[in-house]
């Protein structure tokens, strides 16, 4: 599968390049795009018209990072000082001795521009829900080009901070944020009455990416076993349940606008449940993508949708390709369906691999060790390690998590029908022995004396000589063959 045939490569490329540059440099930014979209006119009058939809993309990207950046200066006017109006709680608060944390999304406010979002600290700590609106008076502080949160608040659509001088509660509630808060408290209630410890956690982590219940130690150990991924909602979970989705549908439902329907009704309501965070909003849009492709009579390709979610995704949130969660999904995905079919096909000719159990087995090995590979630049560069025993723990526990997942999102629905409910008591013991092994998996492998390399810095340069080695050996393999193809035409 060769990215360069697929146009939205390019609006993903350069899309995600100016996002990144225009954080630092905006006229910069702003001038390549203007070159891009000249670039694909020129492309057009010359008749080029599968670039017509990377122009659109661009220009409509342009639109929305001069908006961004528009809404950001209305924000900064009000540095330091004092604003009212009318709020939605758009996540559950955190709560920690000293304050409550949420986040606001602006309802009603003279001030502050429409839907723009700010993280809350509450030292009076108001009692609130997902979904409620509430009256507030909050003092504003902007974010600055040096704090040291700048990426990750900027990635998540938050310009600026505050605290909160006055909060009420209007009795008023936003009906989708109050249903997927009540769905998301109705989950874990489920699984801390059922579970306990670790094993309640994880299971909770994977299913709506709370990892409240999880304790510190845990947590330390999922890192040093490079197995992150796992306990934070990604592309990963949603691809398992819907893939469980896809093939329940195709079996029930014959109408393609009905399965494309509901399809995409599931994914939302997924999205909803995990918070709509950067990695599975890009995985959602790519589902959508694959729940339109039979109304419009086309075979989903993965590759094109990737891509389409990269682009759909920056064009609704510019900043976030500075999430870091955001980046490990897309470049693990890149991975696994780009390169891992590419290599797991050569193995297996190579050696006449004939064994599915083996096959299996090479499979999982190679989705592992690919998605390391891909992801080691934004590791080194974010956390300065590398875990080194990521590839075997993955194997390890693949399976078992994946199992979790399934059965505990069935258990879950059939516990909450009246009628059905008994069934959902196996499938939660299930759920729960496969999140019991995946606990004592990571516990005992992190405490193997060598778990992490810590890295230099030189090590992302090497990291990056890797990826092209590993891209230019594909592309000179595919040069090989249609070579040889050719020759053999010819004799």
């Amino acid at each position: 599968m060769n990215v360069l045939k697929r146009p939205m490569f390019f609006a993903a490329i350069i899309c995600s390049l100016a996002a990144v540059i225009s954080l630092y440099y905006k006229s910069i930014a702003f001038g390549l795009l203007g070159c891009a979209i000249s670039v694909f006119v020129l492309l057009i009058f010359l008749k080029k018209y599968k670039y017509i939809t990377v122009a659109i993309a661009i220009l409509v990207f342009s639109v929305s990072l001069f908006c961004e950046f528009s809404q950001i200066e209305k924000i900064e006017k009000y540095d330091n000082k004092n604003i009212s109006g009318e709020f939605l709680v758009v996540e559950e608060p955190d709560k920690s001795d000293e304050y409550y944390t949420f986040v606001l999304k602006v309802s009603n406010c003279d001030s502050l521009p429409q839907n723009s979002k700010y993280i809350v600290f509450d030292y009076k700590k108001t009692k609130l829900k997902m979904g409620d609106i509430v009256s507030a008076n909050i003092e504003l502080d902007v974010i600055s080009k040096y704090n040291e949160y700048r990426l990750y608040d900027y990635s998540n659509g938050i310009y600026a901070t505050a605290v909160a001088k006055k909060v009420i509660k209007t009795g008023d509630k936003n009906t989708f944020y109050n249903v997927a808060g009540k769905i998301r408290g109705y989950v874990k209630n489920s699984i801390s009455t059922r579970f306990s410890g670790n094993t309640a956690g994880l299971l909770l982590a994977v299913t709506t990416g709370d990892k409240s219940l999880i304790s510190d130690r845990f947590s330390s150990n999922v890192k040093t076993t490079g197995i992150s991924h796992v306990i934070v909602v990604s592309g990963m979970h949603l691809s398992i349940i819907m893939a469980a989705i896809f093939w329940l549908f195709d079996r029930l439902f014959y109408n393609k606008y009905l399965r494309s329907f509901l399809s995409i009704a599931f994914v939302v309501a997924i999205l909803a449940i995990g918070g709509f965070t950067m990695s599975i909003t890009r995985a959602g849009v790519m589902f959508i993508i694959a729940g339109l492709a039979p109304i419009f009579s086309r075979e989903n390709d993965s590759l094109s949708s990737l891509f389409t979610a990269i682009t759909g995704v920056l064009i609704l949130a510019p900043f976030a390709i500075a999430n870091i969660s955001f980046l490990l999904s897309v470049l693990s995905t890149l991975a696994i369906i780009w390169a891992v079919p590419f290599y797991h096909k050569r193995i297996v000719e190579k050696f006449n691999i004939k064994s599915k159990i083996l096959d299996i087995i090479i499979g999982i090995f190679l989705c592992s060790t690919f998605a390391i590979i891909f992801t080691l630049p934004v590791t080194i560069k974010t956390f300065g390690f590398v875990s080194i025993v990521s590839p075997i723990t993955n194997m390890l526990i693949t399976y078992p998590i994946t199992i979790a997942l399934i059965v505990n999102v069935f258990a879950l629905i059939t516990g909450a029908i009246p009628f059905v409910k008994y069934i959902s008591y196996p499938l939660f013991w299930i759920a729960g022995m496969c999140s019991k092994f995946t606990v004592y998996i990571v516990n005992l492998i992190a405490q193997l004396p060598i778990t992490v390399a810590v890295l230099p810095k030189v090590a992302f340069w090497w990291s990056i000589a890797l990826l092209v080695l590993i891209i230019g050996y594909m592309y000179y393999y595919e040069y090989k063959r249609k070579r040889s193809d050719l020759i053999a035409n010819y004799t």
